[in-house]
């Protein structure tokens, strides 16, 4: 073998010829130069990235820690920073909440409980047929309903996945996305909104309309217990102004309702909103009040309170006037001159029990609606505390 070939890597083939393959040179990679300048000012761009992350996206992080751990306790300065001045310009185009005409960004609320939804296994059809005939004598009214029995899981569905305005029915979704987020709190133990903490009353939250609120002094702190009972039992409008901030505004609200796959519950205006633009489906509510005992939905403690709240209500001239005084009621109205509603839980002195929800679109203030929402509760509850249409 030629001395030149030594080195070299070769093959032996059966016609004694060598394939040579040259030897493969080392490649030498070259590191780019980097400029300091072009180093400070990557080091820059993140830090002002992480620095907004933290800031605006993260807000909760940053009060929770950073401001009181890094900036007031370890370096022991009395800091409070307020980027309010300098991200209001842009907080037009880029925000996810509003309240009182003023754009906000808020921290969005990430949670697994959810409803369950309502499975049926027939139709109260001697109820649906009666509740028909019945609506034919109003030919000026609109009616929309669903009763929902618990034992049977049968139902009387009419119409009641139209939209129709809410009045203040609205007030059951804040109420229960309020105790969610009471319930969040306490799990996360943060305790940022609680039944003892006191909102001010100010002139922002003072509106017209049902509620004896209006008429309190200015600047005096009500407990979130307090508000809560009022709205519900008295059907009170400037304490369910102050508890929609609380939730959390009118758009973390409807954000969550969307979630929960109720996309017919919109709030779209502060109460008293005489003009119907919030609002409901009858079915929706009903699956929010059949949610009321899902303990994945709320904790023991806010389904009791809400139950207190709903049994008393003082407005017994609608589903209550229709029950016999041994039915037990739980429940919430409406009324605005377009639409008069009702819904509710009622427990049978037979023991069984169900959910109902009758909704009325009138002419204008029309009493007549009042009536009808009357008969219907009586032939909704005598056909099921007899037991006629569930077998």
């Amino acid at each position: 073998m030629p001395a030149q070939l030594r080195k070299q890597q070769y093959d032996y083939y059966d016609n004694n010829t060598v394939r040579i393959y040259p030897k493969k040179q080392n490649r030498i990679h070259k590191k780019r130069h980097v400029s300091p300048f072009v180093r400070f000012l990557r080091f820059l761009f993140v830090s002002c990235f992480l620095t907004c992350f933290a800031y605006f996206v993260a807000p909760d992080v940053y009060t929770k820690y950073f401001e009181p751990l890094i900036l007031n306790h370890i370096l022991n300065r009395n800091i409070k920073l307020d980027a309010t001045n300098y991200v209001s310009a842009y907080l037009n185009y880029v925000h996810n909440s509003e309240l009182f005409g003023q754009n906000l960004i808020v921290p969005v609320n990430k949670h697994t409980k959810t409803i369950v939804p309502m499975i049926t296994s027939g139709e109260l059809t001697i109820t649906i047929r009666e509740l028909n005939n019945l609506f034919k004598s109003y030919p000026n009214m609109q009616p929309s309903v669903y009763v929902w029995e618990y034992s049977t899981a049968r139902e009387a569905n009419i119409d009641a996945d139209l939209s129709f305005p809410a009045a203040s029915i609205i007030k059951l979704p804040i109420l229960f996305e309020l105790f969610r987020k009471i319930d969040r709190s306490i799990t996360n133990g943060s305790n940022s909104t609680s039944l003892d903490k006191r909102l001010v009353f100010n002139s922002r939250n003072l509106t017209s309309g049902s509620g004896k609120l209006q008429f309190s002094p200015l600047n005096r702190a009500y407990t979130v217990d307090f508000l809560a009972k009022i709205m519900i039992t008295q059907s009170d409008n400037s304490a369910t102004n102050m508890l929609i901030e609380e939730a959390g505004g009118m758009s973390a609200i409807n954000s969550s309702m969307r979630s929960l796959g109720l996309d017919k519950i919109e709030l779209n205006n502060r109460l008293p909103d005489l003009e119907g633009t919030n609002k409901i489906s009858a079915k929706q509510i009903a699956t929010l009040l059949y949610n009321l005992d899902n303990p994945n939905f709320l904790s023991d403690k806010s389904k009791i309170m809400i139950k207190e709240y709903m049994a008393n209500v003082e407005n017994k001239s609608l589903l209550q006037a229709g029950l016999p005084n041994e039915a037990i009621l739980i429940h919430k109205t409406g009324d605005i001159g377009k639409m008069l509603g009702d819904a509710g839980i009622v427990y049978a002195q037979n023991g069984r029990k169900y959910i109902v929800v009758v909704l009325v679109k009138r002419p204008y203030n029309d009493y007549s609606a009042r009536d009808l929402i009357q008969k219907a509760s009586k032939i909704i509850y005598d056909n099921i505390n007899s037991g006629v249409d569930l077998y």
